[in-house]
């Protein structure tokens, strides 16, 4: 089960980081999208993408701390 669940994690990982490059060197990242009245534009968009990564490396090192659950034989 750890095995697993840490091939997971990393395919997790590599996927989130592939997404966020390919996110950020897209050229109409500089484009603003107006959701009603907030305006997400580049910065915001980042900040998105920063929190993403942040959450997939916490997933990833988490999967580290994994226990064998107590039914497991």
């Amino acid at each position: 089960m750890k095995r697993k669940l840490r091939i997971a994690s990393l395919v997790m990982f590599i996927v989130a980081v592939v997404f966020v490059f390919c996110n950020l060197a897209c050229p109409t990242l500089g484009d603003a999208v107006w959701i009603g009245r907030f305006r997400f534009g580049a910065g915001e968009a980042r900040v998105c993408y920063a929190v993403y990564a942040a959450v997939m490396v916490l997933l990833f090192a988490a999967s580290f701390f994994f226990r064998k659950d107590r039914g497991e034989g």
